[in-house]
């Protein structure tokens, strides 16, 4: 009750204010005004742009009360609609209507959120401009009469209402209504409505097998997106709000039915919003009826899962996922939409595989974290090996042993053989292994980092198998966070700020690979470390070649005759002869025995 009569004694203080022309009230004559009229509650660097809606005429016929809708406005507000918001509409007299009641009228309407919306959609131009210093937009010199103040938000996160001002000559400062969805707030100092926008990407692999599933992945992985946001208050100031989140995935592949929105509950997808599957992503987006529904700014929670498709033929592989969101931020140009952007990154690791990233030309060039080689019976090497980095040299070993089989392991044991999932995420059937090639090198690629235990299963001819040596493999990633700065020019994302025309500046924080190691039985074997500036306009991969190291692991086989485990004739053989030698003693011992005995 008390709300109510507040809100009442608020709205008839605003017709009070807009209606001293009325009858006896109405000083003759023009009046003069000159008291500034502000706006607070904003935030240092936004513009407000004022426009002059209605103006003082004195009490020619056939205006109301005096004031006047001005052009263009008055399109809207006819002398009908003025009547209504300004004065309230009489009662029409009833015989049996008691007399002390009969002169009841119905209470002015006022600035309520759908005429706020019908006279912002009929601004245009610039209007006055004024910029806030201090939290405060204020203009000088006016007349009497209303002023509707647009506010241009120096950040993008913020989306204002329109906040209407009022001036009356018999009033000693000027009055400040700012329209809310519910009801209008006139206050002498009154704060401008504003809903501030947040946009936040967070993803995890689910099948993770290291201890950093934010940020690395194998192929055929599922990673788990979760893309949280603000929807602002647009009530019905916008007739055609719009709010839509898009999502692009490289190396990802979105599986369309798992995207839903889970916060607010009980959204029904088709009916509160839509969902569009892209040819790189979707397309999700909120229907105008429930963004005018919405008397609050209201966060969303919007959840899917994408399968890590990546082809892994790299060193590293970078999977990004691109989220943005565009919204209506001008109720006078509803479909010109403001951005906001956040990226997730993902990478996916390979043993001696292509390098890879820009910065440095790769085209050719390998990693080299292991390489085979042969050795003597007494244990020197028959090959020579260089450590020089294959990334930045075109050297390679001499005389490596190509031919041997490994297979990859999740631990030390025959029994536990990695094996990867298929691109679609479905299960793997068949153990990882690779054969070393006439460099040396194996390779195995689209390997989440993490664990792993390497085996020989069978080596070159002339050579000795170790089967038995499980050697530990640790691939270790290392990300950082840094501040990107993009402009998005109407059809692309930028990375500098274009000379001409309009571009919205976009600056988000994001994790990116900063280096990542390769150890193998303790010993560091590689480093790779890559540039990412605190400041950047780019959070792409860059080799940086003064900081990387490799000191190449190297697999040893001797030179001997391959023992019968894997096919070679070593001493099966003898233990063949021997039983048959044996069998035959045998034999021939009972024969004489029983020769004797006769």
């Amino acid at each position: 009750m008390k709300n109510m009569k507040k809100l009442i004694a608020l709205l008839l203080t605003f017709t009070l204010v807009m209606s001293m022309g009325i009858g006896a009230m109405a000083a003759p004559g023009d009046p003069e005004y000159d008291v500034p009229l502000t706006v607070t509650g904003l935030a240092e660097g936004d513009v407000a742009h004022f426009y002059q809606v209605i103006e003082w005429v004195g009490d020619a016929e056939g205006n109301v009360a005096g004031w006047k809708a001005v052009a263009p406005f008055d399109s809207y507000l006819t002398e009908e609609n003025l009547t209504d918001i300004l004065v309230g509409t009489p009662v029409a007299d009833d015989p049996d209507t008691p007399e002390d009641e009969s002169e009841a009228s119905v209470p002015p309407t006022g600035i309520t959120s759908e005429i706020a919306g019908e006279i912002a959609k009929l601004a245009s131009g610039d209007g006055s401009v004024i910029e806030a210093v201090s939290g405060t937009a204020t203009l000088q010199n006016t007349a009497p009469g209303m002023w509707m103040a647009l506010i241009d938000p120096a950040d993008a996160k913020t989306v204002y209402n329109p906040v209407f001002v009022s001036a009356d000559y018999n009033l000693e400062g000027g009055g400040t209504v700012a329209v809310t969805d519910s009801f209008i707030d006139s206050e002498t100092q009154s704060v401008a409505k504003s809903s501030t926008l947040k946009l936040e990407k967070e993803a995890e692999d689910e099948t993770s097998v290291d201890s950093d599933p934010e940020h690395t992945t194998a192929v055929g992985d599922t990673v788990v997106f979760t893309v949280k946001t603000t929807i602002p208050v647009y009530g019905f100031v916008y007739d055609e709000p719009h709010f839509a989140v898009k999502d692009e995935l490289t190396g990802l592949e979105v599986d369309i039915e798992s995207v839903k929105v889970t916060t607010p509950e009980g959204l029904v997808k088709g009916t509160d919003y839509t969902v569009e599957d892209t040819s790189t992503g979707y397309t999700l987006t909120f229907n105008e009826d429930y963004l005018k529904g919405l008397l609050v700014a209201t966060d969303v929670v919007i959840e899917y899962k994408a399968i890590v498709t990546s082809a892994a033929e790299y060193a590293v592989n970078e999977e990004s996922n691109d989220v943005v969101i565009e919204f209506s931020h001008k109720p006078n140009e509803q479909d010109d939409y403001s951005v906001l952007k956040d990226t997730t990154q993902h990478y996916t690791f390979s043993i001696d595989a292509e390098g890879a990233g820009s910065g440095e030309d790769v085209s050719g060039k390998k990693t080299s974290e292991l390489v085979k080689i042969g050795v003597n019976a007494d244990g020197t090497p028959i090959t020579q090996v260089t450590e020089t980095s294959a990334i930045t040299s075109t050297e390679t070993w001499t005389g490596p042993l190509d031919g041997a089989v490994f297979g990859l392991y999740t631990a030390k044991s025959e029994e536990a053989p990695y094996i990867p999932k298929n691109a679609d995420g479905t299960p793997g059937t068949e153990p990882m292994t690779a054969i070393t090639g006439t460099d040396g090198r194996l390779s195995f690629t689209g390997l989440d980092a993490g664990t792993y235990y390497l085996r020989e299963i069978s080596a070159p001819a002339g050579f000795v198998t170790d089967s038995k040596t499980y050697h530990e493999i640790v691939i270790a990633a290392e990300t950082e966070t840094v501040s990107v700065t993009e402009w998005w020019n109407g059809s692309e994302w930028v990375d500098t700020k274009p000379t001409s025309g309009t571009a919205k500046e976009v600056t988000y924080d994001t994790d990116v690979l900063k280096s990542y190691t390769v150890t193998i039985d303790g010993k560091l074997t590689a480093k790779y470390t890559f540039t990412n500036a605190e400041e950047t306009t780019s959070n792409e991969i860059n080799w940086e070649e003064a900081e990387l190291e490799e000191h190449p692991f190297e697999l040893e086989n001797p030179k001997g005759t391959e023992l019968p485990s894997t096919g070679g004739i070593g001493t099966t053989m003898f233990y063949v002869v021997g039983s048959v030698l044996v069998i035959g003693a045998v034999v021939l011992l009972i024969s004489k025995r029983r020769m004797n005995a006769r």
